[in-house]
């Protein structure tokens, strides 16, 4: 299977795991009880049709939609690192993301991560999110070059 393929398929995982992490409550893995309905769907709508588009440009092997696809995954894995690493390494936080939304809605989810001082905690539902992006990403934008 060569990279396009595996690409293809890591961009399909990463909608599913997207999906059903953002609508269905797996706790301790997820926490959705402090959410609003409509919350998750907005969530997982939005979200869920851009990677379907990102997989539908990729999917059509032209590399210009190709590289549109691979920025967005960039700026997806951006996104995330903003939210949960800023503010686990300095402690300081977005304003969409403040301290006091993590602690009512991630506190109590499974953490891998040691803590640092008082700051936030990656918890593990997220880090999964985030390494799945991370090699959706290197995949798809070596599928892209080659």
């Amino acid at each position: 299977m060569g990279y396009y393929n595996i690409a293809i398929v890591l961009q399909i995982l990463l909608f599913f795991y997207f999906e059903v992490t953002t609508l269905l409550n797996l706790f301790p893995w997820n926490d959705l009880s402090k959410y609003i309905r409509k919350e998750t769907f907005t969530e997982a709508i939005t979200n869920g049709l851009f990677i379907l588009l990102c997989i539908g440009l990729f999917a059509t092997k032209i590399k210009w939609l190709m590289a549109i696809s691979v920025i967005f995954y960039l700026v997806f894995l951006v996104m995330q690192i903003l939210t949960w690493w800023m503010p686990y390494c300095t402690g300081i936080h977005l304003k969409q993301f403040p301290k006091s939304l993590y602690e009512s809605h991630f506190k109590d989810t499974i953490k891998w991560l040691p803590p640092i001082k008082d700051h936030i905690i990656p918890d593990a539902q997220h880090n999964v999110l985030q390494l799945l992006s991370m090699i959706t990403l290197i995949v798809s934008s070596i599928s892209l070059f080659m």
